[in-house]
């Protein structure tokens, strides 16, 4: 059994573990797209998103810059944990997460709202989590909320996370009068910039979608949802609920800051699989989002515990990784 918590450690703490699932990560999508080619770009109801349509549809470069645009994503979440302490133990666990998880759904490899949307709340939330309380917190939830109202561009459901990122700032003592209407103002910028993109061009549709999308609410139907959606979402939801246990019930051992930031991420998380239940249809759009919240708490699961129970759990979880890529594969 000692040799289980050493794997574990190894693995969940080793330095060669980041270079190793992002090559690991490549060959999955080469071998992926030499075998059972995937589409490269998947079209959206958002006009904005079709302004760059003619660019990459049909393009192979657009999985490419998918892959860049992943590989940034992972950026972000170690930027994250290395300014904020998020995970006690300098470790990029939450990154491979990340990145081998999209590698074993390989209807992710397509060039997608998703992957622009997560990449914008990636860099929002670095801006909210700086604000922790910081007595002129305005700049930094202007700027978390610009890049929010950004990604709601393409992705008009984003704007249902205002409350949360409310409830965010008011627990990291950086909500105040001030920073509320530079949060507005940060949130509606992008779409003053599309108003008047609508009025010069003729395209008032344009600045309307994103508002007639937001009472667009489809009925709930998890036939839309395909089977390998539905194994993913059985595997993540998972170890998603037993990490969120975990840091709830082993809190106090982190500090008030890491713990804060760790609590949002539950809100964040919990929020995002609510909204996969209640609109299934946008699981494309909404799993790349939620695995960022689930990359920093199954992490910060695995690193920090070494007990029987969490080494039998991690092997399950390695064997169970395997399983899901293989399902996904075969139901391609």
């Amino acid at each position: 059994m000692i040799a289980k918590k050493r794997i574990q450690q190894r693995i969940t703490a080793g330095r060669f573990v980041l270079p190793v699932v992002m090559i690991l990560s490549l060959a999955i999508w080469i071998g992926v797209y030499i075998i059972k080619p995937v589409d490269v770009f998947k079209v959206s109801s958002s006009p904005v998103w079709q302004l760059i349509e003619p660019f990459f549809l049909g393009k192979p470069l657009s999985l490419v810059i998918n892959f860049i645009l992943y590989a940034f994503i992972a950026y972000f979440l170690i930027e994250l944990n290395n300014a904020f302490a998020i995970i006690r133990l300098r470790a990029s666990i939450q990154t491979s997460l990340y990145l081998i998880l999209i590698a074993v759904c390989p209807e992710l490899y397509t060039l997608h709202v998703g992957t622009i949307v997560t990449l914008c709340v990636s860099g929002s939330l670095f801006f909210l989590y700086r604000s922790y309380q910081q007595s002129r917190s305005s700049a930094d939830i202007f700027y978390s909320w610009m890049l929010l109202g950004l990604g709601s561009l393409i992705f008009p459901q984003l704007l249902y996370l205002v409350p949360v990122y409310l409830i965010g700032a008011y627990n990291f003592q950086s909500l105040n009068p001030r920073s509320f209407f530079a949060g507005i103002i940060g949130l509606s910028f992008p779409y003053w910039f599309l108003l008047g993109y609508a009025l010069i061009f003729n395209r008032l549709d344009m600045f309307y979608h994103p508002f007639m999308e937001l009472v667009n609410f489809a009925p709930i139907d998890f036939l839309v949802l395909k089977s390998w959606q539905i194994a993913t979402i059985c595997y993540v939801i998972l170890l998603f609920l037993v990490a969120v246990a975990h840091s709830l019930i082993n809190g106090w051992q982190d500090k008030i800051r890491a713990r804060a930031y760790l609590n949002f991420f539950s809100l964040l998380g919990i929020s995002l699989a609510v909204g996969l239940i209640l609109q299934p249809q946008h699981f494309i759009t909404i799993f790349p989002l939620f695995l960022v919240s689930f990359s920093f708490l199954v992490g910060h699961f695995f690193v920090l515990t070494h007990s029987k129970a969490s080494n039998l759990f991690f092997l399950f979880s390695l064997i169970g990784l395997g399983a899901l890529l293989g399902f996904n594969l075969w139901t391609l």
